[in-house]
């Protein structure tokens, strides 16, 4: 199925797919739409936003780099306020 996949995914134009499928295609190319087609086409999936999905990794890592006085520094690096920095120092691991 892999190398149908490969051989139709040159001969199918983006503007052949769904909305959706076309915004999938610009980023993954229209193989890699296929392929996200063929696991869960028929299903509804949801997405989280990026936020969600490094929220504990970046956490961990802002509690790594906090040297005691370095609020300002992380909430620079991070993008994020200097109150939210505090928080996640406060709040400790896990």
């Amino acid at each position: 199925m892999s190398d149908l996949i490969n051989e139709m995914a040159a001969e199918i134009p983006i503007e052949s797919l769904s909305e959706d499928l076309q915004a999938v295609a610009e980023i993954f190319g229209i193989e890699g739409a296929l392929r996200l087609s063929q696991h869960f086409g028929g299903m509804s999936i949801y997405i989280p936003k990026i936020d969600k999905l490094i929220r504990d990794r970046r956490d961990i890592r802002i509690r790594n780099e906090f040297t005691g006085v370095n609020h300002r520094e992380l909430a620079h690096k991070y993008h994020m306020t200097e109150t939210a920095i505090r928080k996640i120092v406060r709040a400790g691991p896990g």
